[in-house]
């Protein structure tokens, strides 16, 4: 009898740790970043960070159909090594801070096409416009740790960043590079 009743006792501790594979990861380890690079007067390369953004990841490998990646930036926090850029980027030419704060990535599918590498769909929202992206990213689950890393192009002007003369690629080119690397733990 005594032998029965732990089997279950098992047998139910194991279904319920099966159950709850997804671990939630929220708080950002200190190296985590976002950066973007662009091209300004066909040939000075700039490259600039966001001191501020938030991750909210439920991931589980076993079960992918529930994982998500959400991030949040907050775009007053842009840095990009000059003063002037950083408060040009800030008006409502570009990021429009004051009317649209941050910005959005929310993922709808996270598909496996490697051993630690994804698909990442989602939907990225910058100044009240969303559109659909997807994107390869580099996933590690660490013992209290998910590293995530990757890079995506966005076109500027699908989100009205850089309006007015600025949307002449002369002035800044319209590819925009994105790259993270961002740690963050339950």
């Amino acid at each position: 009898m005594f032998y029965k009743n732990k089997l279950s006792l098992g047998i139910l501790l194991m279904g319920l740790s099966l159950m709850a594979g997804a671990k939630e990861y929220t708080k950002l380890a200190d190296d985590s970043y976002i950066q973007f690079s662009g091209v300004q007067n066909k040939k000075n390369t700039f490259t600039g960070h966001f001191e501020s953004f938030e991750v909210n990841a439920d991931f589980d490998n076993n079960n992918l159909e529930q994982s998500k990646i959400n991030v949040t930036v907050d775009l007053a926090s842009v840095e990009s090594g000059s003063s002037k850029r950083d408060s040009m980027l800030k008006k409502n030419n570009w990021f429009d801070v004051q009317n649209t704060p941050r910005s959005y990535f929310k993922s709808t599918s996270i598909k496996a096409v490697s051993d630690d590498t994804y698909e990442l769909a989602g939907e990225l929202k910058i100044k009240e416009i969303t559109r659909p992206y997807s994107f390869r990213i580099e996933i590690r689950e660490l013992v209290d740790l998910l590293q995530l890393s990757g890079k995506l192009t966005i076109n500027r002007l699908d989100f009205e960043l850089g309006l007015g003369s600025w949307k002449n690629p002369d002035w800044v080119r319209h590819e925009v590079e994105v790259k993270f690397d961002i740690a963050v733990k339950p």
